[in-house]
Order: C-alpha cells, then structure tokens, then sequence
C-alpha cells in the first residue's frame, strides 16, 4: 500500500439526533497522505471503524463499521460520520455501554481498487475517545447531569406591527333602566290660547251620520231627544239642562247665497241684528191644559216654524206642534 496518514485530526462533534429509529452520530475527519508526505487528494478510499473497549490490543471490537469509496478533497481530507457507515459487527452503534467502560477509536484504510476483507485494512492509528460519544450516553442516561443556570434575559425586541382588526363582535344585551330624571320647573308663561274650533255637527247631523235616514220631521218624532242628549256627553244630565241646551238653538250647516233661490233672497230686508241676552233656563213645564205644549220653543224649518211638543209614550220625545209664525 502507498499511503500513511499524518499526524492525525480528529474533530468530535456534537453527535446528532435524527429520527427515534435513525443511530446517533458523531464526525470523525482526517487527512490522508502518501509515504512522501503529500495529500492523497481527490481519490477514492475504502475507511474501516472499530470501537474498542477497555483496551486498544483488543482485536475483538465491540463495534465495526466501514465507508466504501470515500473521496477526499483537494488537501485529502474525509469527512465520516461514525455510526452512520455499514455495520460488519454482530452489535450495533447503539448497543455501546459509553458509560461502562472506556473507548477507543481504531481507523483502517485500504485502496478502493482492491477486493478487501476484514484484515486487509492497514489501521492508521488508535485513539481514547473522550467526551463526544459521551454526550450520546447523557442523551440515554437515567441519571443526567444537574442544569445550568439559567442565563441573563436578553433585550426586549422591537414592538410589532399592528394587526389587522378583528371582526365585529355580537352585540352585547340591553343595559338596565337608568333612574328617571328630576322633574322640570313649571313655566309661569301661559301660552296663547288655541283657535276657536269649528262648530259641531247637530244632534240632527249626528243622527244622520249613524246610518239613519229621514227627515227633521221624522228625526224628531221617532227619537228620545233626551236619551240621545244624554248618550252624547251628557251622561248625568238634567231634565233642565237639556232644556238649557234647547233653547240655545241648533247651528245650522254652511251656506252659500247659491243655496237660497230667487225669491227666498227677496225676504232679505237687511243685516242681521246682534243677537239678544240669553233668557233665563226653563226650571220647570208649565202645562195648565194639561196638553204638554212647550209655549216658548219653536223650531224653523226652511221658513215654516212649528212650536216642539214633549209626548210620552214608551219614552220621552220632542214633536212637531202646530205651525206658528217665525219671529
């Protein structure tokens, strides 16, 4: 063979984990060199492993590996991952006790032209390994070492972006009522009375928008004036109230000239005088025949007066008397 090895490097680093099925590993590197002390760089080699236990003439090795057809670099450095070549022992890389007995690293080269066997391989050098492997059995042990202390807290990051809003929330269920307010001061201005509002209708008018039909005439002899009067805001009434409100007289519907014909517009002899006080209410009937004629009240009818009488049968009502001449 045309190789020796110089001074050996050997870097262990921090074993890797991969998978829970995957070995554990650490790196080995070295330069190979001729027997002219020159880099074998760029060539291909054939790299045994062995792992020794307790002692480095052991020849049984706990645990063997091999790397075929390994290229160096330009300055004949190889890179190797022990427990990650082709395993040729009965155990595996994860079967080593590292924590019951000490280990040694055995390295064997061979050229990768030749057909080698397990003694073909011309072992470069021996070395103890001490604190590499080791970290493999602190991953494993059942007793592992204390922490340490817990380092200094580091500077606060700079503060983020703002993120976008979120959604609107539900709304929320109805506070409670809150109590009510102070009464105001009462205004001591009186404000302007309203408009006069527009006369109402007649009981007459009242009795037609009821649905009924027929004339004055008939209004009057078929109805309880009274009961009527009563039923129509005037609940407790008085015989005597009603007589009150009898002699206030009926308001009349508006009217236009066109209303009124020819000759009905001749018996205009002028303007209307002012009305006259209001004559005592009527307290009692005076009835000295005992014909129930009301003397003092009479009813005009498109130019005919009649004087009202007051007859009872079932009820009470207001008739048409005899015709009077209107005053």
């Amino acid at each position: 063979m045309k190789f020796i090895q110089s001074t050996s490097i050997l870097i262990f680093l921090l074993s890797y984990f991969a998978t829970a099925q995957a070995p554990q590993t650490f790196y080995y590197q070295t330069i190979v060199r001729d027997i002219n002390w020159e880099p074998r760089a760029n060539e291909y080699l054939h790299i045994a492993i062995s792992i020794l236990e307790d002692s480095i003439s052991n020849e049984m090795p706990t645990y063997r590996e091999v790397h075929d057809s390994v290229l160096t670099n330009a300055i004949g450095l190889v890179n190797l991952a022990v427990g990650g070549g082709e395993q040729t022992s009965l155990d595996g890389f994860e079967d080593i006790s590292w924590g019951e007995h000490q280990h040694f690293l055995k390295i064997g080269i061979a050229e990768a032209t030749e057909d080698v066997g397990f003694y073909d391989y011309e072992t470069m050098g021996v070395t103890q390994l001490r604190s590499v492997p080791y970290a493999l059995h602190a991953n494993s042990s059942a007793n592992p070492g204390n922490p340490g202390p817990q380092g200094q807290t580091g500077a606060q990051g700079p503060q983020g972006e703002m993120g976008l809003p979120g959604p609107q929330g539900p709304q929320g269920p109805a506070g409670p009522q809150g109590e009510p307010g102070n009464d105001g001061e009462d205004s001591q201005v009186e404000g302007p009375p309203g408009p006069t509002g527009p006369p109402g209708p007649s009981m007459y008018q009242d009795w037609l928008n009821a649905g009924n039909q027929g004339t004055i005439e008939e209004y009057l002899l078929g109805t309880n004036i009274f009961e009527y009067w009563q039923n129509n805001g005037n609940p407790s009434g008085t015989i005597e109230e009603f007589f009150e409100f009898l002699q206030q007289g009926p308001i009349g519907e508006p009217f236009t000239f066109d209303d009124f014909t020819a000759e009905q517009l001749e018996q205009i002899t002028g303007p209307q005088g002012e009305p006259g006080e209001t004559g005592p209410p009527v307290d009692q009937l005076n009835d000295n025949d005992g014909d129930l004629i009301l003397d003092d009240i009479t009813i005009n009818v498109g130019g005919t007066c009649y004087q009202v009488q007051l007859g009872f049968g079932v009820s009470m009502v207001l008739m048409l008397g005899d015709e009077v001449p209107c005053d």
